[in-house]
């Protein structure tokens, strides 16, 4: 049977790393920065980081694992993309409300 995601493996996997790279950098200076942020949104934050962090990891393995089931491809696909858009928009949330505690703090 052929492999009907051999050419979105690439792109994905070049995306999803470029994105990692990113919010890994981020979250590193993120912890070793000295706010005056409340707990909550602390927390708030370092939750949406790393949601974000470990759907992207989920992503890189379902585009990286060969044995996925050929016969719903799409679906299979569909839901990798997904897993995808949803790992941004958490991370991208995340490093949002840190910008905006540090605009309102000065």
């Amino acid at each position: 049977m052929e492999d009907k995601l051999q050419s979105f493996r690439q792109p994905i996997v070049t995306a999803t790393g470029i994105l990692l790279g990113f919010i890994l950098n981020f979250a590193a200076n993120w912890v070793k920065s000295d706010s005056a942020m409340p707990d909550w949104l602390a927390y708030l934050v370092g939750v949406c980081v790393l949601a974000g962090i470990v759907l992207l990891v989920a992503v890189l393995y379902r585009v990286l694992r060969m044995d996925y089931p050929r016969d719903r491809a799409e679906a299979y696909h569909a839901r990798t993309l997904r897993f995808l858009i949803v790992g941004v928009t958490l991370s991208f949330a995340g490093a949002l409300i840190d910008m905006f505690s540090h605009f309102m703090q000065e």
